[in-house]
């Protein structure tokens, strides 16, 4: 009874047309128009991060809906989407199950299952890698600080204290 991971192409599909458009005009009149043009997209904000500003707004936050983050024009334009998941898990009991995977949008031919990013974690008490922050701008890269605590349950077992011993 494997797990897999499936993407629907046509919500995915939708996600790309809406960023190759971002990518040559970023005003709110495109903003709103692409909101409204598909369905799977609930809500887009680009927010400059130079500037620290809005550049254009539109939609609300759809219900069980999911926040996906693109960055553009060399990583100084953030596009912030609100949209339902694209990409879901289903359980496959039989060879057959396979092809009666639905995505949320009611579409069934265009579903394809992709690699699970659950396939590359043997051990979950290990370390994630931290993001390489080289390709952003020096601007946006001096304010962002990434910590080196690791909450306890995340730390791997042999470097937690034994229970009972309390650090003063």
């Amino acid at each position: 009874m494997p797990l897999y991971e499936f993407e629907c192409t046509k919500c995915r599909g939708n996600v790309e047309k809406s960023l190759k458009a971002l990518e040559r005009k970023r005003d709110k009149e495109t903003v709103k128009s692409l909101v409204e043009k598909y369905d799977n997209i609930y809500a887009i904000e680009v927010i400059d991060l130079e500037r620290e500003e809005i550049v254009a707004k539109h939609g609300r936050k759809g219900k069980d809906s999911v926040f996906s983050d693109f960055y553009l024009k060399d990583g100084t334009l953030l596009a912030l989407f609100n949209m339902r998941n694209y990409r879901f898990s289903e359980l496959i009991y039989e060879e057959g199950d396979e092809k009666n995977v639905e995505c949320y949008c009611g579409e069934k031919k265009k579903v394809q299952k992709v690699i699970s990013t659950f396939a590359f974690t043997k051990d979950l008490s290990t370390n994630m890698p931290k993001p390489d922050l080289s390709n952003l701008p020096p601007s946006v890269r001096k304010r962002t600080h990434i910590g080196e605590y690791i909450e306890e349950k995340d730390r791997p077992k042999k470097h937690r204290p034994p229970k009972g011993n309390k650090l003063l």
